[in-house]
């Protein structure tokens, strides 16, 4: 037990030191993943001596609390820098103590444990004032609580490996399987040292059965990474050739492994770039346009850039919502953006008038100004004139207009189908400026043929962006998740199979294993990191 105790000593001591080092150096790297696999390795490993030691159980019982609560704030912590447009780092301090914490607590119990270990009496003592009845009333509440608390990890999981039809909540579980593996093992450890083995065996196997299901039930993401890496490779390689893929010598810029294990625990941190906020590009005064004030955010790249790959290449970023909530910014998930603008792309988080009514998400709600009864037709107008802003203001943002890409998530995806294949179709040309040249497209789960079921109309066409696919329509790359409940993976095969049936093979999809909806949402996740590798690809091959 000793040599144990002596070795999770040793992991958490390299785990502190690692974390400081990969702080301050970020680059992804095989060591930044050898490493991040020992921070997984400790953290596990904590979690286990902390639930089965003897002794020193209060302080057991402090770290597992440590352990779950603030993994939870960590991921929080993570997620709300990543999506501040104006939070230039991109990563959470605090994040970073919360992480430094739990190598300082592991360290301290496993060196405690070593040198001397505490009096079962030690453990159970109350305060003077506290009676037993009073006690044990309150440790029963507190194991119901974590009971409870385990029985909707059970939930969670089932949504998770399932399409449930749960909404958003399937958003915020796959990418960040990972953090759940370990939360949920820690509740199970709290759990367990609420319980005497020797009175309730059948409670404490169960607790300890259903901790470790979940552990490894929420690790099943993390597992499929070497299979989802080598489906990724193969099918971008089958639609656009090995040049995509095997330029990363030539291009500093990009990142040299498709994801970094360590970035998931401690976010991403983004390089240089600045940024132009709440540009107004359109104010309606007639028919349903009448009171619609639509804007954008311009991100651009660092002044006096050089060797960048964009070049001053366009990325225009349409955000989703079921095409009556979201926005630019924040909910278009901004350090995308932030990341593109430093590789020398002019990125436009752009908005567009929403419909009314149906919303599918009140607490999403875009700005008041831009809402009316809007139609598909309408969206991918406003979308029209942006383009039209941008030609005749290009040299102010500095972008080439000869090299534009379009991108978006969901209803996001199926607007940015829609305006990019209508550039390139003879029927629809007029709704985008002709001064605009778009390379390439790059929808995320999009929601083609999808808003009728908001009762949202619009001609067949642009509803579903598929029927307008031709053989000379601009090359796409699609992000999937294989479990998303609400735009199910068939439509992104429909419309991958609409490109091939125009002979045209220049679409691939990057399928993400147990996906969700927004399964982009975290910058750090390892399935947006899968696709910012290879999209970083594509707009460079294409540009």
């Amino acid at each position: 037990m000793s040599q144990l105790l002596t070795f999770l000593f040793t992991l958490n001591s390299i785990s502190f030191i690692g974390s400081l080092i990969y702080f301050f150096i970020p680059e992804p790297s095989i060591v930044a993943n050898i490493y991040g696999g020992v921070l997984i390795l400790t953290l596990t490993g904590n979690i286990v001596a902390a639930t089965f030691l003897k002794g020193n159980k209060k302080w057991r019982f402090t770290y597992l609390i440590l352990s779950s609560l603030g993994l939870f704030c960590v991921m929080v912590l993570n997620t709300l820098t990543s999506i501040d447009p104006t939070n230039h780092s991109s990563q959470s301090l605090l994040s970073l103590g919360l992480i430094l914490l739990h190598f300082l607590g592991g360290a301290w119990l496993s060196g405690r444990s070593i040198s001397a270990k505490e009096k079962p009496s030690q453990v159970y003592s109350l305060k003077s004032n506290q009676s037993k009845h009073a006690y044990r009333k309150t440790r029963r509440t507190f194991l119901g609580l974590l009971s409870f608390l385990l029985f909707i990890g059970v939930l969670l999981a089932l949504i998770m490996l399932t399409r449930l039809p749960v909404a958003l909540i399937e958003a915020g579980l796959s990418p960040y399987s990972l953090f759940y593996s370990l939360i949920f093992l820690s509740l199970a450890g709290l759990a367990l040292n609420l319980v005497s083995v020797k009175k309730h065996p059948i409670i404490t196997y169960t607790l300890g059965s259903v901790g470790v299901g979940l552990y490894i039930l929420f690790a099943l993401p993390f597992l499929s990474i070497p299979s989802m890496l080598d489906k990724a490779e193969t099918n971008y390689t089958k639609a656009f050739g090995q040049s995509g893929i095997s330029m990363e010598n030539d291009v500093p810029a990009f990142r040299d492994l498709p994801l970094s294990i360590s970035a998931f625990f401690f976010g991403s941190s983004s390089k240089d770039y600045t940024l132009e906020e709440d540009v107004v590009y359109y104010e309606g005064s007639d028919g349903v346009d009448d009171g619609l004030t639509l804007a954008f955010d311009a991100y651009s790249p660092p002044e006096n850039a050089q060797n960048l790959p964009g070049e001053g290449s366009v990325l225009i970023r349409i955000h989703g919502g079921g095409w009556g909530t979201g926005d630019k910014g924040a909910f278009n998930f901004a350090q995308i953006n932030k990341y593109f603008a430093s590789q020398g792309y002019v990125v436009f988080d752009v908005q567009y008038g929403l419909d009314d009514h149906n919303q599918s998400a009140l607490f999403l709600s875009g700005p008041d100004e831009v809402y009316d009864s809007f139609s598909i037709d309408d969206m991918v107008r406003h979308l029209g004139i942006f383009t039209t802003y941008l030609a005749d203001n290009k040299e102010a943002f500095g972008a080439n207009l000869d090299s534009v890409f379009i991108s978006g998530g969901s209803a996001g995806g199926q607007l940015a189908n829609a305006v990019a294949l209508a550039s390139s179709s003879e029927n629809y040309d007029e709704l985008i400026d002709s001064r605009i040249s778009v390379k390439g497209l790059i929808p995320l789960y999009p929601a083609n043929d999808l808003s009728h079921f908001r009762d949202i109309g619009g001609q067949d066409a642009l509803v579903d962006p598929a029927l307008l696919a031709e053989e000379d329509s601009p090359p796409a790359l699609l992000f999937q998740g294989d479990k998303d409940g609400i735009v199910v993976p068939q439509v992104s095969r429909n419309f991958r199979d609409a490109y091939l049936a125009k002979n045209n093979n220049d679409i691939a999809i990057i399928w993400m294993p147990y996906g969700a909806h927004v399964s982009d949402i975290y910058f750090s996740g390892f399935y947006n990191q899968t696709f910012m590798y290879y999209m970083e690809r594509f707009m460079y091959q294409y540009k």
